[in-house]
């Protein structure tokens, strides 16, 4: 990470070998609010030294520290306000053309999600991530563009195979590799 981490950032990191990215809002202390996925591992581990998580995803907006979000991976810091053209050619869900809210309203808003002052649909990899959430909390507004880039590319690959089975089969290799090449 190239600057200093800062409350109210988004803050993101790399999961399943890169396949995805998990987002969350660093509320200062050392200590991440973000929306978790369900549950993903067999057996509870022994609770953080830190922040006392249990290290058991339940789908649910919690506060754990850096270190038991990040998981092993690390750290990116998600920017606003960046111009079109660094959007357009930047990695999908590492950076937004909207503004940010200050700081203290993005923490304020985290802090609602997660003591239920606002409500929060239950958590759906499409429709609400990890991304939708850090996104709401930083701008008032939903959208998980790591998502919208993996279905529009799905569409595009679909629509070639079926004009083109090779030149279909083509364009899905090309749009992998570029996810992976560009981490």
């Amino acid at each position: 990470m190239s600057r200093t981490l800062e409350p109210g950032d988004h803050i993101y990191c790399k999961r399943v070998e890169g396949l995805y990215d998990h987002h969350g809002i660093y509320v200062g202390d050392y200590m991440v609010i973000h929306l978790q996925g369900k549950a993903k591992k067999s057996k509870p581990l022994p609770p953080c030294q830190k922040c006392g998580n249990k290290r058991v995803i339940n789908g649910e907006i919690a506060k754990v520290c850096v270190d038991c979000f990040l998981d092993g991976e690390n750290l990116k810091v998600y920017d606003y306000g960046v111009s079109f053209w660094e959007f357009t050619f930047r990695r999908s869900g590492t950076c937004s053309t909207r503004h940010s809210k200050p700081p203290y309203e993005v923490i304020r808003i985290a802090t609602a999600f997660l003591h239920d002052e606002i409500s929060a649909s239950e958590y759906n990899f499409l429709f609400n991530n990890c991304e939708d959430f850090a996104v709401t909390c930083k701008t008032g507004n939903k959208g998980s563009v790591q998502v919208l880039s993996y279905l529009t590319a799905g569409a595009v690959c679909s629509a070639a195979a079926i004009v083109c089975p090779v030149t279909g089969l083509a364009l899905a290799g090309h749009y992998v590799a570029s996810k992976f090449l560009r981490r």
